[in-house]
């Protein structure tokens, strides 16, 4: 980063702001890595399937003027970051920082792709993936109906469906 000095926090969060991009990808693998390298327990059901639960949640930050604090869906305004959890134990292998106003569902297929290959990475056992009625999209079936070693079960959402049919 070029840093020859110690900076201002200002100007060192600015200097983390032009480098984010590259990166993210390191902040991403450091975490599996991590785990995978401390060979964590990773303990499954029953059935064989290691549980990989996906889920947004509310984060209040009401009163405050940060970037990309919006009206959430349980109505404050905070942000809705989306967390993945690994196990029985809950192993936190993801936990990406959304905008409060941002639907579930937006830009998931790319955090489902990448999350899956880190799960992957931290257990051979085949993944039980739990997504909430919000995820109730073909798009997400498809990518984990294709993904390897994997199965599912999302929460209907019947949205304007014709609930007998």
């Amino acid at each position: 980063m070029s840093i020859q000095h110690v900076p201002s926090s200002a100007r060192l969060r600015q200097r983390l702001d032009e480098h984010a991009d590259a990166l993210l990808p390191i902040v991403y693998h450091s975490n599996i890595d991590f785990l995978a390298h401390a060979q964590v327990p990773v303990t499954p059901f029953a059935t064989g399937h290691v549980a990989l639960d996906i889920d947004v949640y509310p984060m209040n930050n009401e009163k405050t003027r940060k970037e990309g604090v919006s009206r959430t869906y349980k109505g404050f305004d905070g942000y809705a970051p989306i967390a993945l959890y690994l196990g029985k134990e809950g192993w936190c292998i993801g936990n990406e920082l959304r905008e409060g106003k941002q639907h579930c569902q937006y830009e998931f297929r790319y955090a489902l792709e990448r999350e899956l290959a880190a799960a992957k990475r931290l257990t051979a056992l085949p993944l039980l993936v739990r997504l909430d009625g919000g995820h109730d999209a073909l798009d997400n079936r498809i990518v984990l109906h294709a993904a390897d070693r994997v199965d599912f079960i999302i929460k209907w959402n019947p949205r304007k469906q014709d609930k007998d049919a």
